[in-house]
C-alpha cells in the first residue's frame, strides 16, 4: 500500500538503487534530493496557471454569475495540460528518471495537451456543480431529512472523484488510451488499491486544513505543497498503473516489459517502457489502433 509496500521490482539481478528501504523512507530521501527541483517545478506550474488565476479576479466584476461560471469552466482548458506537465515530471522524479523540469513541463503540456484540456474543463464543471449541490441539499436536509439521501451521495461522488484524480492524469501521461478508458481505469485503480487511495486523501485533507487554518503563515508553502502532493500521488500510485495497466499490455501479447531503469534517459515521449514500435530501432515508428502503451 503506497508508502507502506513493497512493490517488486522489474527485471533480474539488483541494482545498487537503495530501493530495499522501507517505502517511507524512500519517498522522504526523493522528496530531499530532489527538493530544488520540486520547488522549481511549483513555480512553472503556477506560472502555466496564470490565466486559472486571472480569472479568478474577475468573480469581484460584475459579470453575472452564469457568465462568470461559464468562463470558470473553460479555465480548464489551460489547468488540464499543466497537471500534465505537472505529473509528468513528478512521475520521473518519483522512479529517479533523469529529469529537465523546464523542458519536461512544457512538452507534456503540448503532448497531453488535447486530453488534458478535456479533462481539465470537466475537472471545472464538476467543481461549480458540486459547489451548488451539497450546499442546497445540505440546507434542504434541515428542513426535510429525504434530502439528506441526495446530500450523502453527492458528497460520496466528490469523493470518489477526488481519489480518481489520483491515477487521471499520471494515466494520461503515460498511456495512449482514450479519456474514457482512463477514467474507467481511475476508478478500477482506486477501489482495487483502496488503502493507498485513502492514504492520498487523508495526507491531502490534513495538508489543505493546515494550510487554511494557520493561513497566512503559511502562504509561503504555496511554493511546496502542490509537488510533494504531486510526488505522494505518483511514488504511490503508478507502481499500481505499473502493475495492472502496463504489465498486462504485454502480458496479453506474450512479450517481456522492459526493465526499468532509474539511470536511463527518457526517449522521446516513450513513458517509462518503450512501445513495441521503438524496440526495433532500425523501423520507423508506425501508429496502432488501441495501443495503450507510450
Amino acid at each position: 500500500m503506497g508508502l507502506f509496500s513493497n512493490y517488486e521490482r522489474v527485471g533480474k539481478g539488483v541494482t545498487k538503487d537503495p530501493d530495499q528501504k522501507i517505502a517511507l523512507f524512500r519517498f522522504l530521501d526523493i522528496f530531499t534530493s530532489h527538493f530544488s527541483k520540486l520547488v522549481g517545478l511549483n513555480l512553472i506550474f503556477l506560472l502555466a496557471l496564470l490565466p486559472f488565476a486571472g480569472i479568478m479576479f474577475l468573480e469581484y466584476l460584475d459579470l453575472g454569475n452564469i457568465a462568470y461560471y461559464a468562463v470558470f469552466v473553460l479555465t480548464g482548458i489551460f489547468v488540464g495540460p499543466a497537471l500534465c506537465g505537472f505529473m509528468k515530471v513528478l512521475r520521473n522524479i518519483s522512479v529517479r528518471r533523469p529529469v529537465f523540469v523546464w523542458a519536461d513541463f512544457w512538452r507534456a503540456f503540448r503532448s497531453n495537451f488535447v486530453q488534458g484540456a478535456i479533462m481539465g474543463v470537466l475537472d471545472m464543471f464538476v467543481i461549480v456543480a458540486m459547489s451548488f449541490a451539497i450546499p442546497m441539499y445540505f440546507n434542504m436536509a434541515e428542513d426535510n431529512n429525504f434530502f439528506m439521501f441526495p446530500f450523502i451521495i453527492c458528497l460520496v461522488c466528490g469523493f470518489l472523484f477526488l481519489m480518481m484524480h489520483f491515477y487521471i492524469y499520471l494515466l494520461i501521461v503515460s498511456t495512449n488510451l482514450s479519456l474514457w478508458k482512463i477514467l474507467k481505469n481511475s476508478l478500477f485503480l482506486t477501489a482495487i488499491d483502496i488503502k493507498t487511495s485513502i492514504v492520498n486523501l487523508l495526507v491531502t485533507v490534513v495538508i489543505v486544513l493546515a494550510f487554511v487554518v494557520l493561513f497566512p503563515w503559511t502562504i509561503v508553502c504555496i511554493l511546496l505543497f502542490p509537488s510533494f502532493l504531486g510526488l505522494l500521488y505518483a511514488f504511490n500510485c503508478f507502481p499500481v498503473i505499473r502493475k495492472y495497466v502496463i504489465q498486462p499490455y504485454y502480458d496479453e501479447r506474450g512479450e517481456k516489459m522492459p526493465d526499468i531503469s532509474y539511470t536511463a534517459p527518457e526517449e522521446g515521449e516513450a513513458v517509462f517502457v518503450d512501445t513495441p514500435e521503438t524496440e526495433i530501432p532500425q523501423e520507423p515508428p508506425k501508429k496502432k489502433k488501441n495501443r495503450k502503451i507510450r
